[in-house]
């Protein structure tokens, strides 16, 4: 029985609550909820976030802030999602997975808490410090209770990736209550490049591990593709790796180590790609969508590397400076094709295995792919184009209607 087939059928084993808990149920509710919440902020949030007309206006506001706590409760979704999957393998015993999933569904919901409360009470960010120790203690425990069977080497390789990103959540929550002097003269202001890093490296953290996990966690691709795989996860494991750390170098030492990431950039590329050719392969219309997602992100992610940081060369003269809105549009455009990448292909897995010939659930998956489509077309038509704002919440309404119906069938389908 392999992994994903393994999740499905645990998920759907009558229990106690328990049961529920342990074998990530709460964990995949709690993961979905945020993640749509997330993408539903987006279509009424986005037009707003976009209306400043200068940088100095948009950095001057609290739009940078609510921005922030749209991508905490996008982030921890994710991280949700993926532990969902990884609980309901063979590798723990019952006892560990009901410790990590209450341990991390209280760490995320006290995390995102702490971004959420601190827009109008500051005072409230102390809460993502205990959030993000909770984190790191429910992915830490993993790592002690020593995984096993096949699933063992795979774990290991991805825990210690979000483990590192539950420490720099941490690091970022104690900048925030640290007194404004203080963080000044180290790291410098909010739009700096030690902090524009940190940043980075939290989200490359979470990012790139459940994009391994997602990878690995697709073992059919083994009996027909078994270089390809290898290799593919070899690569994904090693960007996932050095991108966080060498970020998170750069941001605490000396700024030279960023000449070290096209490194560890170029490996993700090369990992998607390979994903890529696998789910194409496999022929999962949703998968192969959303990898191809991925790819194009990780690929514009490699050139915008280039200027992101102070160089090497310089920025794009359309995009402007850090704030302006050109470049806004171009990072959220980035951001947007990894995250509905991923939600893509969690969707795929919903419904692996399930017969759904129905009219109602193939127009759910063809809103989602179409408004993934427009999310990223508008944002980028923008950059060159300007347009009325409201046409940003166009995407991510047809992303969220697409993705509820696709969840709702895959739940009848059971």
């Amino acid at each position: 029985m392999d992994g994903h087939t393994l999740y499905l059928t645990m998920l759907q084993e009558p229990g106690n609550a328990t049961g529920f808990v342990s074998a990530g149920r709460t964990n995949r509710i709690f993961g979905w909820t945020m993640l749509l919440t997330g993408i539903a902020l987006a279509a009424v949030l986005d037009p707003w976030l976009f209306s400043p007309q200068s940088g100095i206006e948009y950095a001057s506001s609290l739009r940078p802030a609510v921005r922030h706590v749209q991508g905490v409760v996008l982030g921890m979704a994710l991280l949700q999602l993926a532990l969902a999957h990884l609980l309901a393998t063979l590798a723990f015993d019952r006892k560990v997975r009901q410790t990590v999933a209450a341990l991390t569904t209280l760490g995320a919901t006290i995390y995102t808490a702490g971004y959420v409360l601190g827009l109008t009470w500051p005072a409230c960010h102390w809460l993502v410090l205990p959030g993000s120790l909770l984190n790191f203690s429910g992915f830490a425990y993993l790592l002690w209770a020593q995984p096993a069977r096949d699933y063992a080497v795979r774990i290991n390789r991805i825990v210690p990736i979000v483990c590192i990103g539950m420490l720099l959540d941490f690091a970022a929550g104690l900048l925030e209550v640290l007194p404004d002097e203080f963080v000044l003269d180290y790291f410098g202001a909010a739009d700096g490049v030690r902090l524009r890093m940190m940043r980075l490296a939290r989200v490359a953290a979470i990012a790139l591990s459940v994009l391994t996990l997602l990878y690995y966690n697709a073992p059919r691709r083994i009996t027909t593709d078994r270089n390809t795989v290898g290799w593919g996860g070899f690569a994904l494991a090693c960007g996932a790796i050095g991108m966080p750390v060498i970020l998170a170098a750069a941001c605490f030492t000396s700024l030279h180590w960023k000449y070290l990431l096209p490194l560890p950039a170029t490996a993700i590329v090369v990992g998607v790609f390979l994903a890529l050719i696998s789910s194409w392969r496999r022929a999962v219309p949703l998968e192969c969508w959303g990898w191809a997602l991925i790819a194009t992100s990780t690929s514009a992610g490699m050139l915008m590397g280039l200027y992101a940081f102070n160089g090497p060369l310089e920025t794009p003269e359309i995009l402007g400076q850090y704030n302006e809105t050109p470049r806004r549009l171009s990072w959220l455009a980035h951001s947007y094709c990894i995250v509905l990448g991923i939600l893509a292909i969690f969707l795929a897995k919903e419904s692996e295995g399930k017969r759904d010939s129905r009219w109602l659930g193939k127009a759910g998956t063809l809103l989602f792919t179409a408004g993934s489509a427009v999310t990223i077309g508008v944002l980028v038509i923008k950059i060159f184009v300007p347009s009325s704002t409201y046409l940003l919440s166009v995407g991510p309404a047809m992303v969220v209607i697409g993705a509820a119906v696709c969840l709702a069938m895959a739940v009848n389908n059971t």
